[in-house]
């Protein structure tokens, strides 16, 4: 809002943008008030979030859908197209916008998660925590010799919450349900961390390095059920390391899936057991433990 010349942005960030992309449905009317790019009026969705390469490329990305039809102004910047995909996208969008007709009604807007289509602050809350509640018992990934983010990250994996693409697709959020680091299977968090070639690759590492302390997981086994196996029955302190051998293997290829989405960025197996190790090692020396069993000290 403006407040004595200044201009303050309400305090929401592009998560939360995202989730109320993702929560409502803008049936056009006039196109007066529903955003070209930011609205969820193209077959439920923004074009933004179906074609984020383009959104990128134009240059007016707050204006109306009733102001970038005139003229075609939503093309303004798509000249600067350069790969196929980008050109093939564009096709797509316009194929789909010469299909909108305007009415004189005004634009409507409907809330996914509650029956008569009204927003309210309980479903928005629930939402966003779907599913978050377990009784898993967290003994294991609280007490092994590693830092807060690991464990943390741990708890979230081993209870199916991380943000994997069929987590994202639950929620409705758009995403690419290719696991990142194979192109071959759809991404979960089993697939991810334990079954993934990629992922395997690293763990194979891992066994060798921990003389097979820490061994490459089974097939078919679940992130709950391999957890559960791998420390059931250890001593305290033997449970406390591999437990923590586990974490900063599994967070180092959640950290190599991000790198490539968000960043672009490939790195190999043998990059990925480098980072492992580096991490381990920074642990040793700050606060000690883990030992790994074929560490000479």
């Amino acid at each position: 809002m403006k407040h004595l010349g200044c201009y303050t942005e309400p305090p929401v960030n592009a998560v939360d943008r995202q989730l109320f992309r993702a929560s409502t449905v803008v049936t056009l009317g006039d196109g007066k008030r529903a955003s070209f790019w930011q609205s969820a009026w193209l077959n439920g969705r923004a074009p933004m979030d179906i074609f984020p390469d383009l959104f990128k490329l134009a240059w007016r990305k707050n204006r109306s859908v009733k102001e970038e039809l005139e003229h075609q102004s939503w093309t303004r910047g798509l000249w600067r197209m350069e790969s196929v995909n980008e050109m093939a996208n564009f096709i797509t969008l316009w194929d789909l916008v010469q299909s909108v007709q305007l009415t004189e009604e005004p634009d409507t807007i409907r809330w996914k998660w509650t029956s008569h289509g009204d927003y309210s602050a309980k479903t928005a809350y629930n939402i966003q925590f779907a599913g978050s509640h377990s009784q898993f018992q967290g003994s294991t990934i609280w007490k092994a010799e590693a830092e807060g983010k690991h464990k943390f990250f741990a708890w979230l994996l081993v209870q199916s919450k991380l943000l994997t693409a069929d987590n994202l697709s639950k929620r409705q959020w758009p995403c690419d349900p290719m696991c990142s680091l194979c192109s071959q299977e759809q991404e979960t968090a089993d697939h991810l961390i334990l079954h993934c070639c990629f992922a395997k690759e690293v763990w194979h590492l891992m066994a060798r390095w921990t003389q097979n302390l820490v061994k490459i997981p089974d097939m078919g086994s679940s992130v709950a059920t391999w957890w559960q196996q791998e420390l059931t029955g250890l001593p305290k302190k033997l449970r406390r390391t591999k437990a923590a051998l586990l974490m900063y293997t599994a967070w180092n290829l959640w950290k190599e899936r991000n790198q490539r989405i968000f960043e672009h960025n490939r790195a190999i197996a043998t990059r990925v057991f480098q980072e492992i190790k580096a991490e381990i090692l920074i642990r040793k020396l700050a606060v000690g433990g883990p030992v790994v069993p074929s560490d000479p000290c």
